[in-house]
């Protein structure tokens, strides 16, 4: 699993990975998108933001806030930002998006910015605009799509879902084919108090020997994305023991409403 926190991670991303950020706090979001944004703004790379317009704005003051001027990067075309909704609707045929209008589309934007900048970052909601239709199929082929770019044409994408970590029904198929099509899933805002916090609510419901063993074991069996140890354990726990995963689960969000850690749902 990875040791790094999020801001590590979207500070220094590698050519093709692809980040995927689980949130219900919206400033747990502005944080990480200006983290990842403004870092390649400050590199002098390129930037492509594909968001909702309420959330566009609410990046722009949080860069703004961050010492960044995103009129600035906008005006020099090093920022492009794109409506999410209106984007999407330019490849989705028969309710599924296609791939050669996507790649004409997004592969031209990431192309043309390359021209002038030698890395590009790119930030998409399309993806979330999907699943929150309950088009959670096409959702899915739309990362696919993602991924399929990422192997022709260089640049790092972060995605984001509004999703609840510690929801048992998130558990039941969501995060498990969001993580098949990621690198990396970032699902809380402190790793360590939220490793921690899982942990001890592990020990709290099973015995402490009986725990160590099971967070071993999770340890063992790596999913497709990195993440945190501790989402690791809760997605372990609701594969192979779905009642004491729900118990667990229970406990580390009554842990999180008194402060004892803060994931993205606190």
């Amino acid at each position: 699993m990875s040791d790094k926190n999020w801001s590590e991670l979207l500070q220094h991303p590698a050519g093709g990975e692809h980040f995927v950020q689980v949130y219900q706090d919206a400033n747990f979001l502005c944080d990480a998108v200006a983290e990842y944004i403004g870092t390649g703004l400050r590199q002098d790379e390129g930037a492509i933001l594909i968001a909702r317009p309420a959330h566009v704005a609410a990046f722009k003051q949080q860069l703004s806030r961050a010492g960044h001027s995103p009129e600035k990067a906008l005006r020099r075309r090093q920022l492009l930002v794109l409506d999410a909704d209106e984007t999407l609707e330019r490849f989705t045929h028969g309710g599924m998006p296609d791939w050669q209008t996507f790649h004409a589309l997004i592969g031209g934007c990431i192309a043309e910015m390359r021209l002038e900048f030698p890395r590009v970052r790119a930030y998409g909601e399309m993806v979330d605009v999907l699943w929150q239709r309950g088009e959670r199929d096409a959702a899915i082929r739309l990362e696919e799509f993602w991924n399929d770019l990422a192997r022709l044409q260089t640049f790092t994408l972060l995605c984001a879902y509004y999703i609840d970590n510690l929801d048992p029904a998130a558990y039941a198929g969501p995060l498990e084919c969001v993580c098949k099509v990621h690198s990396h899933l970032i699902p809380t805002p402190d790793y360590s108090l939220f490793n921690q916090a899982v942990v001890d609510a592990t020990e709290k419901v099973l015995d402490r020997q009986l725990a160590h063993v099971l967070v071993s074991l999770s340890a063992s069996s790596k999913p497709a994305a990195e993440m945190p140890e501790g989402q690791a354990t809760l997605l372990w726990l609701k594969r192979n023991m779905p009642r004491t995963a729900d118990k667990v689960l229970a406990e580390v969000r009554a842990r999180c409403a008194t402060g004892a850690a803060a994931p993205s749902a606190a």
